[in-house]
């Protein structure tokens, strides 16, 4: 089997998955995955392959406001600018948006990424610390 025809009955069987409702539904769908499998088990690995490596690659291109979601509505952006990086709220807006600044997409550093994930543990150890005392 030719490998771009395994990848699109592997999206197919994957979104036939997604939209399964009942465990049945499912597991017709594993049954179908695992003879497509055993029919041409190297496309299959391809496939899978590919399938993972887009994945990741959407993941990767979100902007770190889509991968906050909810979030952003939850927490003052302008309290974690000020407090955890000694910044404006537009300056984390930019970044967090990917917003082109001179020319270029506006990111985070590695230093800068380090700093909200530290930012993010903090208030949340905060909350849970609050949680607890209520």
């Amino acid at each position: 089997m030719e490998y771009t025809e395994m990848i699109d009955k592997v999206k197919a069987l994957a979104a036939q998955n997604r939209a399964a409702k009942t465990a049945e539904d499912k597991a017709e769908v594993r049954r179908q995955m695992d003879a497509l499998k055993e029919s041409d088990p190297k496309a299959f690995a391809v496939a899978v392959g590919y399938m993972a490596k887009t994945t990741e690659q959407k993941v990767k291109e979100l902007t770190m406001a889509e991968k906050f979601g909810e979030i952003t509505d939850m927490v003052s952006m302008a309290y974690i600018a000020k407090a955890y990086f000694g910044k404006s709220r537009s300056w984390l807006a930019h970044k967090m948006n990917g917003n082109i600044v001179n020319g270029k997409a506006s990111q985070f550093t590695p230093d800068e990424l380090v700093t909200l994930k530290g930012a993010l543990q903090d208030m949340a150890q905060k909350f849970g610390s609050l949680s607890l005392a209520i």
